[in-house]
Order: C-alpha cells, then structure tokens, then sequence
C-alpha cells in the first residue's frame, strides 16, 4: 500500500517562504506516516531528506506545473496538498491508508479531503459521501486523485480555482467522486490573493511558527469580508438545484 500513494504538495518558488512553516507544521502533524512526500517546485530545492523536491521548471501557470510534476511521480493516487494550507492536527495515517483502499475497490477518481460542499447521499456502511454526475464542485484542487485521471483533466492555463470550477464541469459525467464524513486534517488558510490573512498570521505566532511577514502585505478587512462574502454566495449557489 505505501508504494500506491504519494503526498504531493503543490507549490512554486515565488512562495517557497512558505515552505519551512509548512513543513515544520506538516512534520508536527505526520503521525509517522509512512507515504513519501513530494514538494513541486519551479527551480529552488527545498532542504529536506524527508521531502523530494520535484521541479516543473519556467512558472508559466499552475496547471501546467502541476502536470510536469504528476508526470514525475510513480505512484497510482496523489494525495494533493497547496502550500498555503497549513496542516494544525494530526494525520490520521489509517483514515489515508484507508481512502487508498477505498480507491482501488471503488475505482475512485478524487476524494475531497473534506466534506464540503455536502455529497449528494451517503454510502451506507460507509464514512464515505459521493458526489452524483453534474453535481457542481464535485472537484477540488486539494485531496486523493487517482494521478493518471488529474492528469488527463488539466487544462493548460488553469489556476486550481478554475481547476475547481471548470474541471467540475469536465468532470460532470464520470463516476467516482466522494468526500469523507469527516475531515482529513484541520487546516488554516495562509495567504489569499498575495496577501496573508490576520488569523493565519495569528495562530503562527502563538505556536512559534516563524513567518516571513514582509514577503506580502496582511489582507484587509474590507478584502477579507469580500472574501467571505463570495464564498457565501459560491456555497449558496451550490445549493440551488
């Protein structure tokens, strides 16, 4: 089982400032799971035995780098973490082992790594929800992918914002959608349009985890209520049969 999935954490070098927070975070909160870790990375190596650096090369947008780095991995399913998503709880090394089995039998394409937006019905006898065809963000950048589908689904240009969108479309007559009843980890939301939210700001310092503050500028309240608004209204529609 562990040769059948890769932990593979989405990045480039304009945010590896990031990168030692995350992974210091990440290696608190691993639990000892035993799955190898993977950094995507334009060109700057990131200083870890316990994480392979992978390179994608020139930044041209982020699905083609994602692209050139699954191309590199050899492993069936992908675990795919952003590293602006700091994991803040620990690994539930059966849960992953599990949601690899739950793949195989179940020829899964991509399992949320939480149970948002709600599935359409529960799997009974299961800790597993699934999406139905067409259901609106069935597809969400971060989770279990089976790598030779994610593959096939990206479109050069895309963010994993339009990858969410749009790939949900693409996606809208294929089986093998789901989402857990609960959540894979906890997380905080670092940095949003370039810029670093408050409450991520403030969790790091209470918990010693060092920042580069002066890498962006701090979002603003009026931003971060827009932003909050906008995902009110995203979440409301999702709603609307």
């Amino acid at each position: 089982m562990k040769d059948d999935l890769g932990i593979l954490v989405l990045s480039c070098d304009k945010f590896a400032d990031l990168w030692k927070p995350f992974f210091t975070l990440f290696e608190e909160n691993r639990n000892n799971c035993p799955y190898p870790v993977y950094l995507g990375s334009n060109t700057v190596r990131y200083e870890d035995s316990q994480v392979k650096t992978l390179y994608s090369g020139e930044d041209r947008d982020w699905s083609t780098s994602c692209r050139s780095i699954l191309q590199q991995i050899p492993h069936k399913y992908v675990l795919v973490l952003l590293e602006d998503c700091f994991i803040i709880s620990k690994l539930d090394v059966e849960k992953i082992t599990q949601s690899v089995q739950f793949m195989q039998d179940n020829n899964a394409k991509h399992i949320h790594f939480h149970p948002v937006p709600k599935p359409d019905k529960w799997l009974p006898n299961q800790e597993m929800g699934v999406y139905e065809k067409r259901a609106p963000y069935r597809v969400n950048a971060v989770g279990f992918w089976d790598r030779a589908y994610l593959l096939n689904l990206l479109i050069d240009g895309e963010s994993p914002w339009n990858l969410e969108i749009q790939g949900s479309y693409r996606t809208a007559y294929d089986d093998g959608f789901y989402c857990p009843k609960l959540p894979l980890f906890s997380h905080v939301h670092v940095v949003e349009k370039g810029c670093w939210f408050p409450e991520a700001i403030a969790y790091c310092q209470e918990h010693d985890i060092p920042l580069e503050i002066d890498k962006r500028p701090i979002l603003k309240n009026q931003f971060q209520l827009k932003s909050k608004l906008q995902m009110y209204y995203f979440n409301l529609m999702i709603k609307v049969p």
